[in-house]
């Protein structure tokens, strides 16, 4: 953690000296993640018109809260109402800074509309709370008993998209991203994963899929 840590200062010094002559800079939000109760802020630079660092913080007040509809993930994996393995959460809250970069397919800045990939180092905390009963079929019936914890947990995070500019100020990019945390993600109750900034899973598997639909304006 000390390791992830250092590195992204390192990266955030690096990045504010070689931005110092940028030629656009926007803050933006992810409007995918507002429906699932993510509130976020991403600040966007380009330093050549083939490369855009990002640095992109949000929070989840809590993922299983009934009024956090889920609208996007819920197409992208499945949300299973069978059994979690003994658990039933009822908090996941937590909160995540992603850095990285977009490498743009474009020569100069007067193309407005193109695809890029993204490439990002993303660090998230998640906070679990609910209760856990063996399950029936593996001992004697025994009363639930309350559960708790908070992980730390890092990954890379990959997406591929398309931006374009809506008015002088404005700009709009749609992408499909996929994570891939560390093993510390296995130590969640049951299986039906969410992590902040990488996306939720509900199913056997590694990577975490998420939609991103993010608005940005320029300052």
């Amino acid at each position: 953690m000390k390791k992830s840590v250092l590195f992204i200062l390192c990266l955030l010094v690096a990045l504010q000296i070689v931005g110092q002559n940028m030629a656009s800079r926007y803050i933006g939000i992810n409007l995918f993640q507002i429906p699932a109760l993510t509130p976020n802020v991403n600040y966007t630079y380009d330093i050549k018109p083939f490369i855009s660092p990002m640095i992109d913080l949000g929070f989840t007040p809590n993922y299983q809260s009934p009024l956090n509809m889920d609208y996007i993930n819920f197409f992208l994996t499945p949300h299973c109402k069978c059994a979690n393995e003994g658990y039933d959460i009822d908090k996941q809250t937590g909160g995540y800074i992603k850095i990285g970069s977009y490498f743009n397919f474009r020569k100069d800045y007067e193309k407005q509309k193109f695809f890029h990939f993204g490439l990002f180092l993303n660090n998230s905390i998640i906070h679990e709370r609910g209760s856990y009963q063996l399950p029936p079929s593996e001992g004697p019936i025994e009363m639930p008993v309350s559960v708790e914890h908070t992980k730390y947990i890092f990954g890379l995070s990959i997406s591929t998209g398309y931006e374009f500019r809506i008015t002088q100020k404005m700009k709009m990019n749609f992408d499909f991203q996929a994570s891939l945390p560390n093993k510390t993600y296995q130590d969640l109750f049951g299986y039906r994963n969410y992590i902040p900034g990488m996306g939720f899973k509900d199913d056997t598997g590694y990577w975490f899929p998420m939609l991103i639909w993010n608005l940005k304006y320029r300052i």
